[in-house]
């Protein structure tokens, strides 16, 4: 009994505490742990039962650098640089993969005041990391975007002032008739069209950069996907897509901005004709999903390659020979305006996007 606490209480707590204990020796020998450590380091008790932790674990940094003895918050706590300790690791699970979890380090002294025992607490913290990243990779898009729409807009006018002579040249030339005759006007006719080129390009990018204001009203999500269909049938019959269109009966309203949304969903629906070269099916559904609205998008086409995956909405960023690298991006940003998220999947029988747009807020 210790301080009214009895051993069945205590083994209570040790079974169903909420964060992963590990008790090791001073060699570092695990000697116990809770089903809570098992669940977040994926280790059964069977596999680690009395091995060391760093032949176990292999602790690392995000870049693959393995944690140091002299660098281990097992070790530092042993030897008594510090009464206790935390820090984020990224740890080996028993199936080969990778999990961030944070370890809080305490030493268990014996009755001479020597450190005999070391407990350590564990958390997932891998929902945590990645909404980290995703909030700086976003910081660091808006920081590239107000850079891309301040450079772009100082490329416009040159290139403006390069179409007006361009113009004049023209004029020039098509008054000498030796000149009219020669290969100038080809050349001049070109460079026009490059010129052009380059203005739609800086358009988009400032477009992207600087996108118009969402006009969000409370929608039925059929009618805008029926407008749709109806807009891309001709394409899909060229291409020989079948397209099948399911939404949920009663499927509450979402706030959106009609437009923006058929936009966005153009880009992906475009996108799938094109991974289906040879004709297919199309499979459009609208669903309730909690306090969201789930709309997915999957075709039978070839799918996307497993090291594309992290890139496809990367702005430039294309596999196919006349891509832009702009529509997939474009939709990003519109359902990310909207408060909703877009993601996708694939397998070799085609792929999957992934729409999730909040209700309005009567219908949650």
């Amino acid at each position: 009994m210790i301080g009214g606490w009895n051993n069945n209480l205590l083994e209570g707590v040790w079974q169903n505490a909420g964060v992963g204990l590990m008790v090791q020796d001073r060699n570092r020998r695990i000697i116990a742990v809770n089903p809570s450590f098992e669940r977040i380091t994926g280790w059964p008790w069977k596999d680690i039962k009395g091995k060391r932790c760093d032949l176990v674990y292999g602790c690392h940094t995000a870049s693959g650098k393995p944690i140091t003895e002299q660098l281990c918050p097992g070790m530092r706590v042993i030897n008594g640089e510090v009464a206790r300790v935390a820090r984020e690791l990224l740890i080996c699970t028993n199936n080969g993969g990778n999990r961030w979890v944070e370890a809080t380090v305490f030493p268990i002294k014996g009755d001479d005041g020597n450190i005999e025992y070391i407990i350590s607490s564990f958390q997932d913290i891998s929902e945590k990391k990645k909404y980290s990243e995703e909030l700086l990779h976003t910081k660091t898009l808006a920081t590239m975007g107000q850079l891309a729409a301040e450079l772009a807009h100082e490329i416009k006018n040159p290139l403006n002032a390069i179409q007006i002579q361009m113009q004049l040249v023209e004029h020039e030339i098509a008054a000498d008739k030796k000149l009219a005759q020669s290969d100038i006007p080809e050349i001049i006719s070109k460079v026009k069209e490059e010129v052009s080129r380059l203005n739609d390009l800086v358009d988009t990018c400032l477009k992207f950069a600087r996108p118009d204001k969402l006009v969000l009203k409370s929608q039925a999500l059929g009618p805008v996907l029926q407008n749709l269909i109806k807009l891309v049938a001709a394409q899909a019959d060229l291409n020989g897509v079948n397209i099948e269109l399911t939404v949920e009966e009663s499927l509450p309203h979402v706030m959106v901005d009609s437009g923006k949304l058929k936009q966005a969903l153009l880009n992906i629906v475009l996108n799938a004709f094109e991974a289906m070269p040879d004709g297919g099916t199309l499979t459009l559904t609208a669903a309730r999903d909690g306090n969201q609205v789930k709309i997915t998008a999957r075709d039978t086409g070839c799918g996307i390659p497993e090291d594309e995956k992290e890139n496809i909405f990367d702005l430039f960023y294309t596999s196919k020979i006349n891509g832009t690298g702009i529509g997939l991006p474009t939709a990003h940003n519109i359902i990310q305006a909207h408060g909703g998220a877009l993601s996708c999947s694939s397998s070799g029988r085609g792929a999957e996007f992934l729409i999730k747009l909040p209700l309005s807020d009567k219908n949650r």
